[in-house]
């Protein structure tokens, strides 16, 4: 398996790590942000280090952050309209994890 320029390696690891992150959040607080963004980080660096990635790949990363924008504005309007007494910060910090992780693993498999 190579690592260098693997996104759906690096989505994977995200989406999994948004679940990591809400749950590290609510066990210790603001502490949890940073445990559960580590496994994010660490395949964000393990991908894109040393990597040159080619026209295909950055169109497709652009792709997905512009559609992860959307659906974590909806989602977290969804939230503070309908579900007050979440903790909306945690939410928010634990979707944008899943959602780049889920849309990034979506288009990189379709493309």
């Amino acid at each position: 398996m190579k690592f260098r320029g693997n996104y759906l390696l690096m989505f994977s690891v995200q989406f999994f790590s948004g679940f990591l992150t809400y749950y590290f959040c609510v066990q210790f607080g603001l502490i949890g942000v940073a445990i559960g963004f580590l496994p994010f980080l660490l395949a964000l660096i393990a991908v894109q280090v040393k990597h040159d990635p080619d026209e295909r790949e950055l169109s497709l990363v652009h792709k997905t952050d512009s559609a992860q924008s959307i659906v974590i504005a909806v989602a977290m309007a969804i939230v503070y309209l309908w579900f007050p007494d979440l903790n909306w910060f945690y939410l928010f910090v634990a979707n944008i994890s899943i959602v780049r992780g889920a849309i990034g693993v979506g288009l990189f498999l379709t493309s």
